[in-house]
């Protein structure tokens, strides 16, 4: 009999925590549209095991909250309470605090059409945008497609780039 879907994302999630506590690092690709515009719906992240102490304000970080994924930026830290609150960049309001055992790493860098970035600061044209995607459920739909788009006409041509072709 197969698991159902649901325990199978669990499963997905658990190993890729325990993959990231044991190895210390870990990939995963950007789904959701929280973090717009700083992440995008596929971008792939890196994410490194990183100390409490070594967490700032600012930092992108990955937590585990009722058994999903979340990918945010730490907008406060209580060194004596050992907690952070985050909020995603297109989110109107902030997470609830995370203590250190939701803390699985920060995200140190972003891949995006074959391309490596810094993982983007949040400015105030950032955070700008960010709100507008929040509020705006027609923006952030057209923001979506014209990412898309842009994918698959990057796509599209790296297939039909010249290539070298080895001489004999």
């Amino acid at each position: 009999m197969q698991p159902c879907p649901q325990s199978r994302e669990q499963q997905k999630r658990s190993l890729a925590a325990e993959v990231l506590r044991s190895t210390g690092r870990l990939q995963l690709a950007a789904l959701g549209n929280s973090m717009l515009p700083t992440l995008w719906p596929g971008d792939l992240v890196t994410i490194h095991s990183q100390p409490f102490d070594r967490l700032q304000v600012g930092d992108v970080v990955l937590f585990v909250r009722e058994e999903q994924f979340f990918i945010h930026r730490i907008v406060s830290k209580s060194e004596t309470e050992r907690r952070v609150v985050t909020r995603g960049d297109a989110m109107p309001t902030a997470d609830a605090p995370i203590s250190t055992e939701e803390l699985l790493g920060k995200v140190v860098s972003v891949r995006r059409r074959d391309q490596d970035i810094a993982v983007p600061v949040c400015s105030r044209l950032h955070r700008w945008a960010g709100l507008v995607s929040a509020y705006s459920d027609r923006l952030r739909s057209v923001a979506l497609r014209l990412h898309a788009m842009r994918s698959r006409t990057a796509e599209v041509n790296s297939e039909f780039a010249p290539r070298e072709i080895p001489l004999r």
